[in-house]
């Protein structure tokens, strides 16, 4: 399965720096006036089960995240970390983008632990999506700074929602930045 993906990730790094450094992110102006107490290069994989097809239905996602060339002020923390969890909910190729309130736990490889809560938004830019998720850390290392990601993946492929399978799998890159 990795090797149907990296082709994707490979085609989606100059799409998706571009998009990143294009795109007005809400908050960002008063994240960036706050040192970074750490950034990390963002990686995304989402699994659909069933997948994503063109009318909403009820489908759970599981999402893995990885966190790498992570640099944080005076070496306060690992240098990579990894999330996962799952959400259950309707989700179609076509259905509105609202705001949702989420949480994650950031496992870092020093054995430290983030939980990130925040409001994820998606975006649409030609070619591509963009996730965005303001928010604060709510327990563990950097507990109350606020954090942000944004990512870009691939825009989806209509084509794919109107086959019976649907899209089964999305990937993305980004940053993630505590503040």
């Amino acid at each position: 399965m990795r090797e149907q993906v990296a082709p994707l990730v490979k085609s989606c790094r100059a799409l998706c720096t571009a998009v990143l450094l294009s795109t007005a992110v809400p908050n960002a102006v008063a994240l960036a006036d706050e040192p970074a107490a750490v950034t990390c290069t963002t990686s995304s994989t989402w699994t659909y089960s069933p997948g994503v097809v063109l009318v909403p239905r009820p489908v759970r996602t599981s999402v893995e995240d990885q966190y790498t060339s992570c640099t944080g002020v005076g070496g306060a923390v690992a240098h990579r970390g990894t999330s996962e969890f799952v959400v259950d909910r309707d989700a179609g190729c076509l259905e509105p983008l609202a705001a949702v309130a989420e949480s994650r736990r950031i496992s870092w490889a020093d054995g430290t632990t983030s939980t990130f809560s925040y409001t994820v938004t998606v975006t649409s830019a030609p070619g591509a999506d963009v996730i965005t998720k303001v928010g604060t850390i709510t327990d563990g290392v950097f507990a109350g700074r606020s954090a942000q990601a944004v990512q870009a993946a691939p825009a989806v492929d209509l084509v794919r929602c109107l086959t019976g399978e649907g899209i089964v799998r999305q990937s993305s890159l980004g940053t993630f930045t505590v503040l």
